[in-house]
């Protein structure tokens, strides 16, 4: 080349040889790597980035052959964004040597490369492939070392025969990778049989993705079986996204024709039975369920049918009952109303109890209650919620332990099941268990319900506790609200504001938008004392100034909270009050940039030392008590040079999160209303306006005001708030349990 590499910004294609001299950055996930290499066509050593179409590690010394094309960063200059990167084969024995030894093959370090090398020459690689019994015979190799090391080569061709027979269909390298990385040896002949096999069998890659790769890059017919089985199962999966458990025929075969782009009804009945036949959906009548669902709703109906509708003796009498109320009334200093009595009477009497309620009316209370009453009874009680900070909540008042539903029933990531199960039931002290109480019972989807459900002693008291009127769970089904409904569920629903709770401004509003009323909440003025605030501002962009003013600055001089302690809370991700801007804007204010080494770049997002952040997925691995979608923390350490950073956690955990964990991270300055479920913050702010339009709805604010504890702040439009109030539109849910309990019952 005429010009140095490093100099050429051309769109065009650029291919480069060279040593790699420096790995950078690795992530052993996706086999994304930032390094720097040596090539003899520059004097400029280059940075590279990209994805390597090969399964095995890059290391100092490797040979590379890249394609792609310079482009200029903002911040860190011309850097060359590779497209494909592979491992060149050397050719000289000094590149063969250095080859060996870098580390490529586990085992064979630079003196075992050196030795083979002296003996076979260039014919060296070769060698170890075709002939490994006469490698075997160099001292320090063996028969075992020769043999791993013929099957590492061996190996690598085929992943680079087949990494270069996907990427040359037109997929990315890191797609390629994470294809190969699930079929080895049989990639090309299943993905060629069936590319949609990828939406069934990978995470992460969806029918439209899996549909362009059979359309473009196998030529599969729009009509084929293939494509049409495909996309009747995505209709189905992508209905759990809505909140179903199934869908009725007519509607799948409607969804999967818009999917699909054909009016190919009558050919699609066929392909729902394939489904069935091979195990992947269920058919029941007129509805259509993915198999897990079926089975998850089944167990639930039978657990709920077979503890309804009778009493059961537990061995405590009602005087004991009856002094142990007294007894808890005093140590608690408070009075039970009668429906908490009632509960607690109920709590001896039945195997399934449910109490409901909204804010201020007593669930917490009573939770201390049935546990002080059930502990002087001698009983062995587990507390449990779906959310880390649900439980925290739960430890704190009731001066017991208490834990997310995933850690009660101990997930086993090797088996990829929990450890306590329909076969091993939950127990204390190596004892079963006596009574069960969740709390933030509304958050439970019908699959959590099923693993739930299925490792509890049949002698045992499950008692939920929730409020109907919140957000449904974000998986399928509506599981609290569906026992609620049920005659045959024994239910205790708390209506009644007590008197620390009539006075705050909070629950009432809560109770008027539950009502449909759209609340009256006073501006700030300097002569009313309150707990809640509206603040109206016309756009977007100025309510979303304002919450920045509120987090950073306002709200802990005035109200003296700490910014820790608040959360801002919007209907959406998207748009100018969405969780992306609005995080980046608080960011920005309540932790500014101010050395590089405390900070990391994730793609658009950055995290910094004293960050607050929310874990977005489980991850059973990360920590031998895992971390749990919603768990959030505090970035403490950053290190750039690994990629990784230490969150503490709010159980005062600290999590180190590497290079392949830390995406699962994001910013949690504010956050959708949907994710704050569970939790009890000291202050809201909730970003509401006409933008919002799709999204407002009575359960979403409903949820949303009642996350709030001591202090709440709308900013925005009242005409939004208004509109949320009276509009009752919550997404019906197709479920069945309530039905099938009814069925079982009969």
């Amino acid at each position: 080349m005429n010009n140095s590499l490093v100099n050429n910004l051309s769109s065009e294609d650029v291919k480069i040889k060279g040593e790699v001299v420096r790995v950078r950055y690795s992530n052993p996930e996706n086999n994304f790597y930032v390094f720097t290499v040596a090539s003899d066509e520059s004097p400029d050593q280059v940075v590279v980035k990209g994805t390597a179409t090969s399964g095995l590690q890059l290391t100092k010394g490797a040979n590379v052959a890249l394609s792609g094309i310079f482009q200029e960063h903002p911040k860190y200059g011309r850097q060359f964004f590779a497209k494909q990167i592979t491992l060149s084969q050397p050719s000289t024995e000094d590149e063969i040597e250095r080859y060996l030894g870098s580390g490529i093959v586990k085992g064979v370090g630079e003196k075992t490369a050196k030795r083979i090398v002296e003996k076979f020459g260039n014919k060296s690689l070769e060698t170890i492939r075709k002939h490994p019994d006469q490698v075997s015979k160099i001292p320090g190799v063996g028969k075992h070392r020769a043999l791993l090391l013929s099957k590492a080569f061996e190996s690598y061709d085929e992943s680079q025969e087949t990494l270069q027979f996907l990427v040359g269909k037109g997929l990315s390298p890191g797609l390629a990778l994470k294809i190969y990385q699930k079929y080895k040896s049989e990639t090309i002949n299943l993905i060629s049989q069936d590319p949609y096999r990828l939406t069934r069998d990978l995470h992460g890659i969806g029918f439209k993705r899996s549909d362009e790769i059979a359309l473009k890059s196998f030529n599969l017919a729009p009509d084929s079986p293939q494509r049409l089985k495909a996309g009747v199962f995505y209709a189905l999966e992508s209905s759990r996204n809505d909140g179903h458990c199934y869908l009725p025929v007519n509607t799948l075969i409607q969804r999967a024709s818009v999917i699909l782009g054909l009016n190919t009804e009558q050919d699609l009945s066929a392909h729902i039975f394939d489904l069935e036949n091979e195990g992947f959906i269920v058919i029941e009548d007129e509805k259509i369920y993915l198999k897990t669902l079926y089975l998850a709703e089944k167990v639930c109906a039978d657990f709920i049918s077979r503890r309804c509708g009778f009493i059961v003796d537990s061995g405590i009498k009602v005087n004991f009952i009856e002094s142990c109320i007294k007894a808890a009334e005093k140590k608690l200093d408070l009075k039970f109303s009668q429906d908490q009595i009632d509960a607690i009477h109920y709590a001896t009497q039945y195997k399934l109890l449910i109490i409901t309620g909204g804010p201020g009316c007593g669930k917490t209370t009573l939770i201390k209650g049935l546990t002080s009453v059930f502990a002087q009874a001698k009983k062995n009680i587990l507390l449990a919620a779906p959310t880390g900070r649900a439980a925290q909540k739960m430890a704190s008042v009731c001066e017991l332990d208490a834990q997310t539903i995933h850690r009660l029933l101990k997930y086993d990531p090797i088996k990829r099941s929990f450890l306590f199960n329909k076969s091993n039931q939950l127990k204390l002290n190596d004892e079963p268990i006596d009574v069960l109480i969740i709390d933030e019972s509304s958050m439970i989807d019908i699959q959590l319900a099923k693993d739930l459900f299925s490792a509890i002693p049949a002698t045992a008291t499950l008692i939920l506790v929730g409020d109907k009127d919140q957000l449904p769970s974000v998986g399928p089904g509506r599981m609290f609200a569906d026992l609620v409904s049920l005659d045959d569920v024994k239910t205790i629903k708390l209506s009644k504001l007590f008197r620390r709770s009539e006075e705050s401004a909070i629950n009432f509003i809560a109770h008027q938008i539950n009502s449909g009323i759209p609340p009256e909440i006073p501006e700030p003025d300097g002569q009313v004392k309150t707990d809640a605030y509206f603040i109206s501002r016309k756009t977007p962009s100025e309510a979303a100034q304002l919450i920045e003013s509120l987090v950073a600055d306002q709200i802990p001089k005035k109200f003296g909270i700490d910014q820790s302690e608040i959360a801002v809370l919007t209907p959406s991700n998207r748009g100018e009050l969405g969780t992306i801007e609005l995080n980046k804007q608080i960011q920005a204010k309540v932790n500014p940039f101010s050395i590089k080494a405390n900070e990391i770049e994730l793609g658009e997002m950055i995290i910094r030392r004293g960050d607050k952040v929310c874990q977005r997925v489980n991850n059973y691995n990360i920590d031998s008590g895992g971390v749990f979608n919603g768990d959030l923390g505090i970035v403490t350490k950053v290190n750039r040079k690994e990629n990784s950073i230490v969150v503490k956690l709010w159980d005062d955990r600290e999590i180190n999160y590497n290079s392949a964990d830390i995406n699962q991270l994001s910013l949690a300055y504010a956050s959708t209303v949907h994710r704050s479920q569970g939790s009890e913050i000291p202050c809201v702010v909730l970003a509401l306006h006409e933008s919002h339009y799709t999204l407002l709805e009575r359960q979403l604010i409903y949820t949303a005001v009642t996350r709030a504890k001591k202090l709440l702040i709308v900013v925005g439009s009242y005409k939004a708030l208004s509109l949320a109030a009276k509009r009752a539109t919550a997404k019906h849910r197709l479920t069945f349990l309530k039905n099938r309990v009814l069925e079982l019952n009969t």
